[in-house]
């Protein structure tokens, strides 16, 4: 697939505008271990560690459409409480306007929590979760205030971004003022909802999933012949859908009547929390771009597989769709040092133990393999340090790397074993090992304690780290595979 083309719908994100509204949420995420059995009740005693929070529901959107580069304002209501505190600061951080937030002092601002636990050296799992009170659809001074800000923001944006998630911000009247000043200042719409799909005529697109899609129009989604039924009745309101459908992809519903289906590439799921919110912030983003639904779902997709293959709730940024795309939709695990960093500290955070080693991996072969399957084994997270063309060369000598860099991380990045992938181009991996600090760091059989690069071993072990030798395959080197090569040649 040539992304030349999707490359330049990206590379125009940074200038769109969003005009983001819905039911927004804070979502609490509370990590913790189980110390105890309390003595005042026949109950588990979670030990907290950390606390994380992230905006949810349209927020989500929100904070996706600003971490792929657009200019985003929030329109929603939020309480007058701590957690409405907690969440300003959590939409401030990610760069997400939030003057247009109308404050309902009768209601809790809405909070969703997940409680993880784990044991002593037990992965952590998901043990409870809370919710506050279904919200009341809004009215009277909080609805007018909205729609006031919608008029507000409308003349300053490309697209009405909607995440309608419990049908308590987008009543009948701020439906009808999007659509006005949609019409009005010639705004491109798109919405996704939990049940009501079916409600946003005239928008450009709607993105429920398949289930969502069966909900609005009361078509039981069950096959490819049931949700073709649901996506054609959505189009009785909404001008075109984008049908999510998990693991097969993108169903597109055109306006004209075509049905199209884009595949998304296979991914090693982890969390799906949110990939809805991702798919819609992308088409938005697209659609202002200038895309086709085509090239909307496609890049939809390849967020959306960016997304389900981390841990949480996560942004994806325009720069991991780009390396994404420029791996043919494969699974690409290679992170800028910056992206790590994020990454590592919330696995610390769930008390996942980080393993790292490094080297050039040029021709992987069974020695490779076996190695770094060994390696993770040592812990819960393999991060491999994969040295730059420029530092191979320096190593090995000219000829060598014989597969570029792009190719060898992409070739580790289909290993089960390999969570994640970091270039550098130095000799030393010790620079990026003094911001990661992993708790192993793994080293191949032929070395000794002794033989280690000894300024890596101190400051591993300064740290509480721990230094693992892997034995290695007798007879396997990518070198003695080229002299074969070259002997037969």
């Amino acid at each position: 697939m040539d992304t030349k083309p999707l490359s330049s719908i990206l590379s125009k994100f940074d200038k769109v505008r969003v005009l983001a509204i819905g039911d927004i949420y804070l979502d609490e995420n509370v990590y913790g271990k189980v110390t105890e059995v309390s003595l005042e009740a026949p109950i588990p005693v979670l030990e907290v560690l950390e606390r994380r929070y992230n905006p949810g529901a349209s927020g989500n959107a929100a904070c996706n459409a600003s971490a792929l580069g657009a200019k985003v304002y929030m329109i929603g209501v939020i309480g007058s409480d701590s957690n409405a505190e907690i969440l300003k600061k959590e939409f401030q951080k990610r760069n997400v306007n939030i003057d247009y937030l109308v404050v309902d002092p009768l209601r809790p601002t809405n909070t969703y929590g997940k409680l993880r636990a784990g044991g002593h050296n037990i992965p952590t799992q998901e043990v409870l979760r809370t919710d506050t009170p279904r919200p009341k659809p809004i009215s009277g001074k909080v609805e007018e205030q909205v729609i006031k800000n919608i008029e507000k923001v409308a003349r300053k944006v490309d697209v009405i971004m909607v995440g309608d998630q419990v049908s308590s911000v987008i009543t009948p009247n701020v439906l009808l003022a999007l659509t006005e000043c949609a019409k009005k200042h010639r705004l491109i719409t798109v919405a996704d909802s939990r049940t009501r799909a079916h409600i946003f005529k005239g928008f450009d697109v709607v993105l429920p999933n398949d289930k969502e899609a069966g909900i609005a129009t009361g078509i039981n989604v069950v096959d490819y012949d049931t949700l073709k039924k649901a996506g054609k009745a959505l189009l009785k309101t909404a001008k075109n859908a984008l049908v999510t459908r998990g693991p097969d992809g993108i169903t597109i519903f055109y306006e004209d009547g075509r049905i199209e289906d884009v595949p998304i590439a296979p991914v090693q799921v982890i969390d799906v929390t949110g990939a809805g919110d991702t798919v819609t912030a992308t088409v938005a983003l697209a659609l202002v771009a200038g895309a086709n639904l085509h090239e909307c779902a496609v890049l939809g997709n390849t967020s959306a597989g960016v997304a389900v293959a981390q841990h949480g709730v996560v942004t994806v940024s325009r720069e991991e769709v780009e390396q994404a795309l420029r791996s043919a939709g494969g699974p690409f695990k290679l992170k800028t040092l910056q992206q790590l960093k994020k990454t590592i500290q919330q696995l610390k955070e769930q008390n996942k133990k980080i393993v790292w080693t490094n080297g050039c991996f040029d021709i992987i072969h069974v020695g490779h393999i076996t190695y770094l399957m060994r390696a993770k084994k040592e812990g819960d997270v393999l991060i491999v340090g994969l040295n730059s063309d420029r530092s191979v060369r320096q190593i090995k000598g000219e000829g060598r790397p014989v597969i570029n860099e792009h190719n060898r991380a992409l070739v580790l990045s289909a290993l089960e074993c390999v969570d994640y992938i970091v270039l550098f181009d130095e000799k030393s991996p010790l620079p990026i090992i003094k911001q990661l600090k992993p708790d192993v760091y793994a080293k191949g059989g032929d070395y000794t304690i002794d033989t280690l690069v000894q300024s890596e071993r101190r400051f591993v072990e300064s740290y509480g780290g721990r230094i693992a030798l892997i034995p290695g395959v007798e007879g396997q080197s990518t070198t003695s595979i080229i002299h074969k090569v070259k002997g037969k040649s």
